[in-house]
């Protein structure tokens, strides 16, 4: 097989994984949320913007927008930090954390379909050739989120022009 056949198949897979999860989405009637943002919340209880935007390599701007959009959905609130009055403190609401939750579930349900029927020693030979493919690429130590937020942040710049 040519590689040029391997990388539209690996591009044809991302293009189904993304369209499952969107009909997944759609089917059980949910919000189109940042994901993960969200788990971000709420694995930091009282977390900054800041603290957000580094984790996930955004800007801070890109943060504040989505925030907003969460607060005035329920999803996410807001508190003053009682030690520096001027910073504000994030928490996943009950609402959020749910729908958090849901997604979560939404993912593995997806990702198990993806993997089905895939014989143990494949899945181990796929994980090798994966972590082959990510050192030639030179990306292997890379945090996925660095990569993501990079591309996020080039197409926004892209929008701009």
């Amino acid at each position: 097989m040519q590689i040029e056949e391997l990388s539209k198949k690996m591009a044809l897979v991302y293009a189904l994984r993304r369209t499952a999860l969107n009909r997944e989405r759609e089917r059980l009637n949910q919000k189109l949320i940042p994901v993960p943002l969200m788990a971000y919340v709420l694995e930091h209880p009282g977390c900054t913007q800041g603290e957000i935007a580094d984790f996930l390599y955004i800007s801070a701007a890109s943060v504040a927008t989505s925030c907003k959009r969460l607060e005035k959905e329920g999803l996410i609130e807001r508190r003053v930090d009682p030690v520096n009055r001027r910073k504000n403190q994030l928490y996943v609401t009950e609402a959020g954390e749910a729908l958090t939750r849901e997604k979560r579930a939404m993912l593995d349900r997806v990702n198990a379909r993806a993997f089905a029927h895939i014989e143990e020693g494949d899945l181990a030979t796929f994980d090798r050739v994966l972590d082959q493919m990510m050192d030639n690429l030179g990306g292997r130590d890379l945090e996925p989120n660095q990569v993501f937020g990079s591309l996020l942040e080039a197409d926004k710049r892209k929008e701009k022009k």
